[in-house]
């Protein structure tokens, strides 16, 4: 069987002409002129994702080497030396997923040998089914909320507006949510106390945030480390306060048990 295809006069995504263009001169597209096969499939995956010189992989290093680089680049229109921020963000999304898939799995197991009280399992388990159940909605919202409080701290600096801020997280949040879940799923599996190694990924997010920021502001490290402490009280206010919330709103939907009834 031939393994080409008829001619492609037309761009299959946008139906611009293309009859003598390896690439669409309108959207870019690359011209597909053979069937697919396992082979070319692979060689697609290892081209996008394992090549040295692929935007995710440098995507990837940069954001440890100069996040400055990426993020103002997008901010600033370089859509092409990296992968976008969105595509960032859904992989990064998948991720953290797969990771919440895993942990669900042993769960009970985890939380079994760091409780001391029956009262603090059963607390942490509702807690933390709330947690699995809705992770993709719960990483939607913390961006926008993080952005939000960054633009409040760095609101005497005019560098960045609230929709930047938006972008600043979804690069720096992705990326380090990423990276924590690949690097301590096998320390929380294994872990004793898992609180513990929570401390350590919670310390890992904000020292990460903290050097992107001071990258991005070019500020001395007083001064961001002054800006760290005020982003960490207002995040906390806000933290207690949503948790307040959640905590009324589970309770009225029966998720949770009310304390002073269940006392009696």
């Amino acid at each position: 069987m031939n393994s080409n295809l008829t001619n492609i006069n037309h761009c299959k995504n946008c139906g611009f002409q293309i009859d003598h263009y390896s690439f669409c001169p309108d959207c870019g597209a690359k011209k597909i002129t053979k069937r697919i096969t396992f082979k070319n499939l692979t060689q697609e995956f290892s081209d996008r994702f394992l090549n040295l010189d692929n935007s995710f992989i440098r995507t990837f290093i940069h954001l440890f080497t100069k996040p400055k680089a990426v993020i103002n680049g997008y901010i600033h229109g370089v859509r092409k030396r990296y992968i976008n921020v969105f595509s960032y963000f859904a992989i990064s999304l998948t991720i953290s997923s797969l990771y919440s898939f895993i942990l669900g799995k042993y769960k009970d197991d985890i939380f079994a040998k760091s409780m001391i009280s029956e009262a603090q399992a059963e607390a942490t388990k509702i807690t933390s089914d709330f947690s699995f159940e809705y992770q993709s909605v719960i990483s939607f919202l913390t961006i926008p909320i993080l952005a939000l409080i960054s633009r409040l701290v760095f609101l005497n600096y005019k560098k960045y507006n609230l929709t930047e801020h938006f972008v600043i997280y979804l690069y720096a949040y992705s990326h380090i949510t990423m990276i924590v879940s690949i690097i301590t799923m096998p320390f929380i599996l294994s872990a004793e106390n898992i609180f513990i190694v929570v401390g350590i990924q919670m310390t890992t997010y904000i020292i990460y945030i903290t050097y992107v920021l001071k990258k991005l502001y070019e500020i001395s490290l007083k001064k961001i480390l002054i800006k760290t402490l005020l982003f960490l009280v207002i995040m906390t206010v806000l933290f207690v306060i949503f948790s307040f919330i959640i905590a009324i709103i589970m309770m009225k939907m029966g998720i949770m048990p009310n304390t002073e009834t269940s006392s009696i």
